[in-house]
């Protein structure tokens, strides 16, 4: 038996990019929730290489779960959205079926769930501090697809960490109050206006 690995950057190219299309130079929803999870958890968001292998995993992921996601549910993307303000935003799908809205991770943070009900969320139901940027982004994604929930489609890479690791794929339903969606874009616009992003 002969064995060869073969480079194929090509490809590894391909798989890397998201089905969607996304403006560039202009203001995006993850510029500013960007700079609000530099200020609520520098540590986290401001240090650190940027890790394009992981980075190309998720889209990678992202790519398989939306065939399967449109073939069952006739879920799509919807394309780039813009608010009034100018932000562009990009969800990553659409479910006519289930009248929501779809967002997809691929991560290597431990699905463990402490307090019995979802690993993203709390005793209190409210989000981890670990997971809170993905609230801040469905929520609004949530104002303009003129909808209050979501479905959460999580792929956790080595699952709850207990041995032997496992993948893990978890979907969880989201519905957001009017409130919690209105206060969401309110506190992301004066970010991006305190960080000079927005006038």
């Amino acid at each position: 038996m002969q064995i060869e690995l073969i480079e194929d950057p090509a490809l590894i190219e391909r798989l890397g990019k998201s089905t969607g299309d996304r403006t560039r130079d202009v203001l995006h929803l993850s510029d500013i929730y960007k700079v609000l999870m530099m200020q609520l958890q520098p540590k986290r968001f401001t240090g650190g290489p940027f890790d394009h292998e992981k980075v190309e995993a998720g889209l990678v992921f992202e790519t398989m779960l939306e065939r399967g996601l449109a073939e069952k549910f006739a879920t799509m993307r919807p394309g780039e959205l813009v608010s009034e303000e100018g932000v562009y935003m990009t969800p990553d799908g659409v479910n006519p079926t289930d009248a929501c809205g779809e967002e997809y991770k691929c991560t290597w943070m431990s699905s463990r769930n402490k307090h019995g009900t979802t690993p993203y969320t709390d005793e209190y139901g409210m989000p981890n501090m670990k997971f809170l940027h993905w609230f801040i982004q469905m929520k609004g994604y949530a104002k303009w697809l003129g909808t209050d929930t979501f479905l959460l489609r999580v792929f956790h890479v080595n699952g709850d960490y207990e041995h032997p690791y496992k993948p893990q794929f978890l979907t969880h339903r989201v519905r957001f109050t009017e409130q919690e969606i209105e206060e969401n874009w309110r506190v992301l616009m004066n970010v991006a206006r305190g960080a000079k992003l927005l006038r």
